[in-house]
């Protein structure tokens, strides 16, 4: 703060010396109204501009505008001029006058806004401010030169107040003497709290007092200073300026003060620092990464394409792809460079080039992008090229797994540790009717019948310990049937743990070479059994044929007697005989049904049935067999094309075997919701247990003996294959009910 004046200082001067004053001023002075009309020109006006100050009082100001001024000038005047308000706000005005001897000279002119003493002048001497009166505008014009200094001067001030870097000013001792806003803006210390101070506030510590030394030395001898420093902040945070310090001269060559500029290059050396960092990065990588110009020439590459390429670096800049991979995948790779360039957007693609050089051949999944320079021009594009060669023949052998896993005739699928479905291939899903979306949403306990789980569970547990589990089962599917599966659970291995990551199951339906093998066992008893006791019969009367008399030999009524042995040991033979020929077409029959796949189709069994009757009644005109179907289409059953042979074998059973002389037998289908029912009654004799178990479980096989049993098989495994199954029951009063049970069809 300034010390107070004195009691001898002069007071201020009085308003008669101000009016004086502009009287005897030697620059034009003029006064304008609030129209812009002068009200008052000083004697200088006529000895500067060459007009009397009386007859420009009443005139506009706007009329001294110099004719050849620019239209813009002309116009800004005029605007100003016409609505003074505020116009002692603006500064300075560059004022091209048109002097009265027809000459233009510029004046600087800054017009000062206060209230008119009187109605004739700007100034006065009276200190009368009592009356009100409307405001107005003294301006003062003074030479050009002044004007252009000013407003450089202006103008040096204003970019230094608006200036993005920090800079502070001090005097020879260091104390700092200005700062402006960007200094506020980088430091945190305002201009109250810098300025006083000395640099000092903002060490960091982190400079060595050598760099300090070094500083005064070099700003001592009249020298400019840069270097980088660390400075501290007023909130204690660090940064990084590259900081000049100039000594100021003035005419003697004398240092008077010194200035300081800060640019903080915090941002900078991070991004600088960052950069580097990538770069590392980026020569890291195994993955190729290059950039490219427009002309599709190397701007920048990375070391992989230089290992892929077998070509060192600075032989591929200015080069393109085709410096060093087959021309086809150059070629390819040209057309989706141009593809980015034309819509400037990314581009994906799958390249599989050969190197000549390195020998070496890879797959890469390419991201091409379009880049831009710093005027956001594009100026080419840059790859970024991910070596999946290895995954490619990852996924090339899961893909073998995977078609070899679905294409398995076996029922596959895997359970994670909590029995949740990995994954099911398709003939698993068919067999126990799941969606191929519903399988990761799945349990073991959804899908295993409640029956069956608890054994499951106990297997799979099993499996989870580290054990392989083979066994074998048998269930029961809606459709199906009864199937026998071979069940063989192992772990499924962790990569990343010891634990196993679930269980594999690998079911094998073996029902048709269980039957095969049955069947055979089957054969075989019946062979042994029916053969032997048919061969044995044969034996013997063929031995007794061959004892009778040749043709000369004498006889009499005892001749007649051994003629009609003879005839019925004859017959015995043909009887013996016809019966071997039906096994062995049974035996071939059942043959022929185990060898075909299970496979089921629609089948109308009320037409099959009737078409049966008939053809069993017309072969034993003598029994009476009566056939109850519903309408055609109605009773529509999922099963074998060998079920017309089974219900055959059952019709003709019922009469063959019959002991009397007019058998009766019935033959009902019937249609439910889920199932076909196909009912066979007759009155005959009832079926023995050996020839029940045949019928319902396919078991009673060392007790066979006739051949009548083995068409009972083939009737069993018929309603197997077919996904049903077989009852039997006693009539009544006597007699025998067989039912086949035959599962709908959906077709």
């Amino acid at each position: 703060m300034p010390p107070e004046p004195s009691s001898d200082e002069p007071k201020e001067p009085t308003s008669g010396f101000f009016a004086s004053f502009v009287r005897e001023c030697s620059d034009p002075v003029v006064t304008i109204d609030g129209d812009g009309t002068i009200v008052y020109a000083n004697p200088a006006v006529g000895t500067v501009l060459g007009y009397d100050p009386e007859d420009l009082r009443g005139r506009r100001l706007a009329t001294l505008i110099a004719a050849d001024a620019t239209d813009e000038r002309k116009r800004s005047l005029r605007r100003r001029l016409g609505d003074p308000a505020g116009i002692d706000e603006i500064g300075s005005v560059a004022f091209p006058v048109a002097r009265a001897d027809g000459r233009t000279e510029v004046f600087s002119v800054r017009f000062h806004r206060h209230a008119a003493p009187n109605r004739n002048s700007a100034v006065s001497d009276s200190n009368d401010d009592s009356h009100d009166a409307d405001p107005v505008y003294t301006g003062v014009f003074r030479d050009g030169v002044e004007e252009v200094q000013t407003r450089d001067l202006d103008t040096f001030r204003n970019l230094v107040e608006h200036a993005g870097h920090a800079i502070y000013v001090t005097d020879t001792d260091g104390t700092i003497q200005y700062v402006n806003p960007a200094f506020t803006e980088h430091t945190g210390y305002g201009a109250a709290e810098a300025i006083g101070e000395t640099p000092a506030i903002l060490n960091s510590g982190e400079m060595p007092d050598e760099y300090f030394e070094a500083l005064w030395t070099t700003l001592s001898s009249g020298e400019v200073w840069e270097e980088e420093i660390v400075d501290r902040k007023r909130d204690g945070s660090l940064y990084r300026a590259f900081q000049t310090i100039a000594p100021v001269m003035d005419n003697a060559g004398e240092i008077t003060r010194f200035v300081a500029i800060q640019t903080d290059v915090t941002d900078r050396k991070a991004a600088t620092a960052r950069l580097r960092q990538y770069e590392h990065i980026v020569e890291r990588l195994d993955d190729p990464i290059m950039l490219q110009r427009r002309d599709g020439t190397f701007e920048l590459l990375n070391q992989a394409v230089c290992e892929f390429a077998g070509v060192d670096r600075q032989t591929l800049f200015g080069s393109n792809e085709f410096a060093f991979m087959d021309p086809e995948a150059a070629a390819e790779i040209d057309e989706h460079r141009r593809e980015v360039l034309e819509t400037e957007s990314v581009v994906e693609y799958e390249i599989s080039p050969t190197f000549p050089e390195s020998g070496r051949e890879a797959t890469f999944s390419t991201r091409r992008y379009p880049y831009y320079d710093a005027e956001g021009d594009l100026a080419g594009t840059f790859a970024i090229c991910r070596d999946v060669t290895d995954q490619k023949e990852h996924e090339r052998a899961l893909e073998r797994y995977e078609r070899a896993v679905n294409g398995a005739t076996d029922l596959i699928a895997a359970v994670d540790r909590d029995g949740r479905y990995l994954f099911a291939n398709p003939q698993y899903r068919e067999y126990h009717g799941i969606d191929e979306g519903e399988v990761t949403d799945l349990t073991l306990a959804d899908v295993v019948p409640a029956d069956g789980y608890e054994r499951v569970e106990s297997q799979v547990e099993q499996a989870l310990r580290g054990s392989t589990v083979e066994y074998r089962t048998r269930r029961t599917h809606p459709t199906r049937g009864t199937r026998t599966f071979d069940v063989r659970y192992y772990p499924l291995q962790n990569p990343d743990g010891a634990e196993p990551a679930g269980v594999v199951g690998v079911l094998r339906d073996v029902t048709d070479s269980e039957n095969r093998a049955r069947q055979l066992r089957v054969v075989d008893r019946i062979l042994q059994h029916n053969l032997r006791n048919a061969m044995t019969v044969i034996r013997g009367r063929a031995t007794y044929l061959t004892s009778q008399p040749r043709d000369g030999d004498t006889g009499g009524a005892t001749a007649d007697g051994d003629r009609e042995d003879s005839v019925a040991a004859a017959d015995a033979i043909v009887s013996r005989a016809d019966d071997l020929l039906e096994t062995s077409e049974k035996a071939h029959h059942i043959t022929e049904i185990l060898s075909d796949a299970p496979k089921t189709e629609p089948i109308d069994v009320g037409r099959i049935a009737r078409q049966i009757v008939d053809a069993v009644a017309e072969e034993f005109p003598e029994a009476t067999i009566d056939v109850a179907t519903p309408a055609d289409g109605t009773a529509i059953a999922s099963a074998t094309t060998w079920l017309s042979r089974a219900v055959a074998e059952l019709v003709r059973n019922a009469v063959v075997h019959h002991d009397g002389d007019r058998p009766a037998v019935s033959v009902t289908v019937r249609g439910t919701a889920d199932a076909v029912e196909i009912r066979v009654e007759d009155d005959g004799p009832r079926l023995n247990e050996m020839n029940r178990d045949v019928l319902v479980n396919g078991t009673a096989i060392d007790a066979l003996y006739h051949g009548s049993g083995l068409g009972l098989w083939l009737v069993y495994w018929v309603v197997q294959q077919s996904g049903g199954s077989a009852t039997v029951e006693d009539a009544t009063p006597r007699g025998t009910v067989v039912t086949l049970t035959l599962p709908r069809s959906d077709r």
